[in-house]
């Protein structure tokens, strides 16, 4: 009776290693994405102050004025580069997902198969077993008739 040897063990474990990789990925896109959004929240409380602000100017001068206006250009425009990054983030998290559901599927193809084979030897060696059983038996029966 040998130990059980599942000839495709290595590649298991090749396929247990890109599966954690893709994982790793996908986290980190998903944290990218939880950072985005955070800054775009954050941009849009600033540009609610910058409303705000104006109003609370005692004596608003022009340059006071040119230099909200300035930045409020500032805001629209990181805004639109945050848009931008956030669009291109989640299309990355899109097609990470779709690799990492990949991956996690040739993985557990890969499992289901190791635990069939599994099952298939273990009922061969109770089989085995079995028919030593018998033997055993028969032999010391047969002993014991002469």
């Amino acid at each position: 009776m040998g130990r059980f040897h599942f000839p495709l063990d290595r590649v298991i474990r090749w396929r247990s290693l890109e599966f954690s990789l893709e994982q790793a990925k996908l986290k980190r896109l998903g944290q990218e994405q939880i950072r985005l959004q955070m800054q775009a929240a954050a941009l849009g409380a600033e540009k609610s102050k910058l409303g705000a602000s104006i109003v609370t100017l005692p004596d608003p001068r022009g340059e006071d004025l040119r230099a909200m206006v300035d930045y409020g250009s500032n805001l629209r425009r990181r805004a639109q580069k945050l848009g931008e990054m956030r669009t291109r983030c989640e299309r990355d998290l899109a097609l990470q997902k779709k690799k990492y559901n990949e991956a996690k599927q040739r993985l557990q193809l890969l499992e289901q198969l190791r635990e069939r084979k599994l099952t298939e030897w273990r009922y061969e060696q109770g089989l085995e077993l079995e028919t030593l059983a018998a033997e055993s038996y028969l032999s010391n029966w047969n002993r014991e008739r002469r």
